[in-house]
């Protein structure tokens, strides 16, 4: 998927907000296995907080190696290119306003639940490696492997993240045929998972 920056923003500087959207853009190609190209073509400046909303909480959750090969940024000028480097290399004001949302209320609820899922994922990983995969959606070998070794103190560590750990593996028509043909589709996940 190949995506324009300017066709996301009127503004001449793309803000925080505009590179959430992207993030959650590259989500979605990333889940559907399509590699994304952001195209800087007609942009002159970004802010700080437009890259760091764009790519750290990417950085974060898919990896360095992962996105060196999933992402391609292109006609990026100079300045950006600065902005970019100046991002990376100054962190703290971005771990401020982290352990600020780390703070709030609702974040309690992503820590749980990246609680229950790693806990699952590393007894699953441990276990039952094929289970890993179908259920928890774990396909990639050296992922389950690193999940399995994990010590309670990292499972921890990595909850209170403050992002989700994981991420809905479902489509539309997934979520349609759920809600028309419960029982049904229940019937066989239950017969799929009873063979394991």
């Amino acid at each position: 998927m190949n995506i324009v920056v300017k066709s996301i923003t009127d503004l001449k500087t793309p803000q925080p907000c505009h590179g959430k959207n992207l993030a959650n853009l590259a989500r979605e190609c990333f889940v559907n296995h399509q590699t994304l190209t952001v195209n800087f073509d007609g942009v002159n400046t970004i802010t700080n907080g437009f890259f760091q909303a764009f790519i750290l909480p990417l950085l974060a959750e898919y990896g360095a190696d992962f996105l060196k090969s999933q992402l391609m940024i292109t006609n990026v000028t100079p300045d950006i290119d600065e902005t970019m480097k100046s991002c990376l290399y100054n962190l703290d004001d971005y771990f401020e306003q982290r352990a600020i949302i780390l703070n709030k209320e609702c974040d309690a609820d992503i820590n749980e639940l990246n609680l229950a899922w790693l806990i699952k994922a590393r007894e699953l990983a441990r276990e039952n490696p094929l289970l890993a995969e179908l259920t928890m959606g774990i396909s990639d070998e050296a992922l389950r492997s690193a999940i399995s070794q994990l010590s309670i103190e990292d499972i921890r560590h990595i909850a209170q993240s403050g992002w989700l750990c994981f991420s809905p593996r479902f489509t539309t028509n997934f979520i349609q045929t759920m809600s028309t043909r419960q029982h049904e589709v229940i019937d066989v996940l239950l017969e799929l998972s009873g063979s394991l």
